[in-house]
């Protein structure tokens, strides 16, 4: 090959690769082109920001949400407004319903997809009085006369704490969301306390993080 088709064709390389560079959809992004993990988005409310950050890096979120726990995550949704929803079910491309009144049906259906999945049935019972998930409520207590049943509660932690820690994450954000809020009568003595990310992070890894996420995102109350 003589020097001016060497010239010629280390030209034709040199132009590939800067087509190559400047294309935004390549399948190989250099470092610079790669998301930043240590930031949440910036139109995120706090709890949606721990979320999306979590999801991507769980070590970064915990940095970013030193005292953030899975309890107060699931308690958030009681404060979300339309928009949050819809960031929500954007992240973990969740189908919104419409209209409104949708969400019992869809969320009474995926609340006992989950129970039954995650083998969840000793601890919820579908023996309540109204329609849809409000037939649905946790075991080990006499709702007509408003007490404890201290064996069938014993029971109800045993069977808790003998679950995986997703599984246990998911009975904990049902009754969260139950309770809507903190509950000191089923989760007394059993594990709860996780912090938000560590949560989020294990159930991603888990497979029941798209689980979980629509069970909060459907909720429409209790």
């Amino acid at each position: 090959m003589s020097s001016v088709q060497r010239r010629s064709s280390l030209s034709n390389y040199r132009q590939r690769a800067d087509d190559c560079v400047g294309r935004q959809n390549s399948a190989f992004p250099l470092p610079e082109q790669q998301e930043d993990t240590s930031e949440p988005r910036g139109d995120l409310i706090e709890p949606l920001a721990l979320i999306d950050l979590a999801s991507r890096s769980p070590e970064a979120a915990r940095r970013r949400f030193p005292t953030y726990r899975l309890t107060r995550l699931v308690a958030s949704r009681l404060d979300m407004d339309d928009t949050d929803i819809e960031h929500l079910t954007a992240m973990f491309q969740i189908k919104l319903p419409t209209p409104f009144s949708e969400f019992n049906r869809l969320f009474d259906r995926h609340l006992r997809n989950v129970i039954t999945v995650y083998g969840l049935d000793t601890l919820f019972s579908d023996d309540g009085p109204g329609a849809h998930h409000h037939a649905i409520r946790p075991t080990g207590y006499d709702f007509h006369h408003d007490e404890v049943v201290a064996i069938d509660m014993e029971q109800w932690r045993a069977d808790y704490r003998a679950m995986s820690d997703e599984r246990q994450m998911l009975a904990a954000s049902i009754i969260w969301l139950y309770r809507a809020g903190k509950d000191n009568r089923w989760l007394r003595r059993v594990p709860c306390t996780w912090h938000a990310a560590d949560a989020i992070g294990h159930m991603r890894s888990a497979g029941a993080l798209a689980d979980w996420a629509q069970l909060v995102a459907l909720y429409p109350g209790w």
